[in-house]
């Protein structure tokens, strides 16, 4: 609901659509950071999915389309939470990735840009470090899981302190060395008011 106010255009806070800027390349891992962009949607009662996708010349525009349609209409349709107070929008920009990507959340006054890190990386940095460096509103950037868990057997002994001291320990002593580490569970019943988690 709008009112005026001298003049001045003023839009009822709680009827403001929540505005998220999903960028999608051509890459494999593309519906990974459509995931996660409805992920955050789903957050929210009245988001507006902005989902942009830029062309390297005017030549592959109709192929980006192609390509961004299906897949966010794939994704929205899998998952299933198109809802009545849901819009999305399809933007195809030619250009520079990065200038692009920013100048259209600007422009929207976006509230949250989701973009991929994915793949090898030029010196020069990825598309997603020089996003983050011309952000104009957070910025959920999204990476393949590492499983560092795998490359290297855990110490049991750390295992076991960890258990039982349900965490207030990280590890056993032969591996806590040097390393300070403050650590404390915090219950939802703690109060922070004249007192102290530790």
């Amino acid at each position: 609901m709008r009112c005026t106010t001298e003049g001045m255009t003023v839009i009822n806070p709680a009827l403001r659509r929540f505005r998220i800027v999903a960028a999608l390349d051509q890459s494999e891992y593309a519906e990974i950071v459509l995931e996660h962009a409805i992920d955050q949607a789903v957050r929210h009662e009245r988001p507006d999915l902005h989902f942009v996708a830029v062309a390297a010349g005017h030549a592959s525009v109709d192929e980006a389309r192609a390509n961004l349609a299906a897949l966010v209409l794939q994704g929205l349709d899998t998952i299933g939470t198109r809802g009545a107070d849901w819009r999305s929008w399809l933007h195809v920009l030619v250009g520079d990735a990065e200038t692009e990507i920013t100048d259209l959340a600007a422009d929207l006054s976006a509230d949250l840009m989701v973009v991929g890190r994915f793949g090898a990386h030029s010196r020069r940095g990825s598309t997603a470090d020089k996003i983050l460096e011309n952000a104009p509103c957070p910025t959920l950037v999204v990476n393949l899981k590492q499983d560092t868990a795998s490359a290297e057997m855990q110490c049991v002994k750390c295992v076991a302190v960890r258990a039982d001291t349900e965490a207030e320990r990280l590890f056993c002593d032969e591996h806590s060395g040097d390393r300070m580490r403050l650590s404390a569970l915090v219950s939802p019943s703690t109060s922070l008011r004249g007192g102290s988690v530790w």
